[in-house]
Formats: C-alpha cells, structure tokens, sequence
C-alpha cells in the first residue's frame, strides 16, 4: 500500500527559524546562524515578553545571518574588564607603585 502524501506546507523547511509560547510564560525565538566550531548547528535564542518582540528580534538575527554580520557566540567582555584584569595578574600593589613613581609636583 503506497503512503499517503502529506499536505503542503505542514513541515518547515530544514533551517528555518521557530518561536514559540514557554512554559515560563514567555516567547522564545530559535535561529540558525551557522555552524560552530564543533560541527554542531549555531542556534541563537531570543526570549522577549511579547511576541512582536520576539518577531522582530528573530528577524533582526536572520537580516544579520543574510548580511554575514552575525556576531560570535558568547558574551562581549567589556573593555574597561579585560584591561583590569590583565593589569591585576601584571602588576602587583608593590611593583604598581613602584612603577608609577612619585607623583609630580611640578606646577
């Protein structure tokens, strides 16, 4: 016995993009941007209160995707924290003031 055809446009195609309705109450949005480094899909997830939001954010990463633009995966580290810490592990309290010398008393 041949195998029903299924209807048209019951199935996303492979890649699409998906939101929906959580459990917490809240609309999550789900992209794909690409592939990581580790050959897994590179999914980015939005989560807003409202669905025009979550729409509208989904829509803003595909443009990025389309475009090439899409950032790297994980958070941005300040500046200001980066060069903090790389100049805490550098210096310590005595080589820092040593470093710095006297203030300048010149007018």
């Amino acid at each position: 016995m041949a195998r029903k055809k299924r209807p048209e446009g019951t199935r996303r195609p492979n890649g699409a993009s998906s939101i929906y309705l959580g459990s917490d109450g809240k609309w999550h949005g789900w992209v794909t941007v690409g592939v990581r480094d580790d050959i897994k899909p590179d999914r980015r997830h939005v989560k807003r209160t409202d669905e025009g939001d979550v729409i509208e954010a989904v829509r803003n990463l595909e443009n990025q995707r389309d475009a090439g633009k899409v950032r790297k995966p994980g958070r941005a580290r300040e500046m200001a924290y980066a060069l903090g810490r790389k100049h805490r592990s550098t210096f310590g309290p005595q080589e820092h003031a040593r470093d710095t010398g006297p203030p300048c008393t010149a007018t």
